[in-house]
């Protein structure tokens, strides 16, 4: 029994292997779609018969990405207004002041687990953060591992755990496979730019970089800062110690 569970799992590894090696190359090489949910601003569209032509003969269609002409110009604004040096806040309160439908009112079907109700800063800077605006299609940002319940008692089983990846293991495909919504560009400055919220001029304290992540440009992978405008820890040695008095740079707001 120990051996073929063992043949077992080596089995599972190498079906694994070979599925994850064949949606590298078609999401690399070929830009297909991959399934999942379509992105805010995108809706599927017909791409005529399945490759497989086993799965052609059971009348089976690939699908692709089209801009939805209802929430692409909603998109496009909101990069627009990061761009001038929005704040995500002031975004997200002006698409629910003009009573924008959110994502999740937007494609109830697909989001029923979700209220449906505003705009929130999370779903702005998902937004803003998503590289598949850009027209090329992104795939492998998230992963399931499935861990056991409890290691020391194997028999409660595995539970699925979803974690994002690491900008190097992100599957980007080097030609554009949909239309965009943001040029390449304006999408890298906004990764990298922080909204003005103090007057100009003003001097600002020092403040470390946000982590990088890379995003597929059109002259190779450049690496933008991975959470723009949202405020950082300070360094440990920035840190108020109880037995140091604090200092003015502590006190600052």
């Amino acid at each position: 029994m120990i051996l073929l569970g063992i043949l077992s799992k080596r089995e599972i590894a190498r079906a694994r292997l070979r599925a994850r090696t064949a949606m590298t190359v078609q999401a690399r090489e070929q830009g297909r779609y991959l399934g999942g949910r379509p992105p805010y601003g995108y809706r599927l569209a017909d791409a005529g018969p399945h490759p497989n032509r086993a799965w052609a003969r059971r009348g089976a269609r690939s699908q692709r990405l089209e801009a939805d002409p209802t929430t692409a110009p909603v998109v496009s604004w909101m990069f627009a207004q990061r761009r001038v040096g929005k704040t995500v806040a002031r975004i997200a309160r002006a698409l629910n002041d003009a009573a924008v439908p959110c994502p999740s009112a937007a494609d109830p079907e697909r989001n029923p687990h979700r209220s449906g109700g505003r705009w929130t800063l999370t779903s702005v800077g998902a937004i803003l953060a998503n590289p598949r605006y850009t027209g090329r299609q992104v795939w492998n940002r998230q992963r399931t591992d499935h861990e056991l319940v409890d290691p020391a008692n194997t028999a409660l089983g595995h539970r699925d755990i979803a974690r994002w990846n690491p900008p190097q293991d992100w599957i980007i495909s080097r030609q554009q496979a949909h239309p965009a919504l943001v040029s390449e560009a304006d999408f890298v400055a906004v990764q990298g730019m922080r909204a003005r919220t103090t007057a100009p001029g003003a001097c600002l304290p020092a403040r470390r970089a946000a982590p990088l992540r890379g995003v597929r440009a059109a002259d190779g992978l450049l690496l933008v800062p991975r959470s723009p405008g949202l405020p950082l820890p300070p360094r440990p040695h920035q840190r108020h110690r109880p037995w140091h008095e604090p200092t003015a740079q502590h006190l600052r707001p």
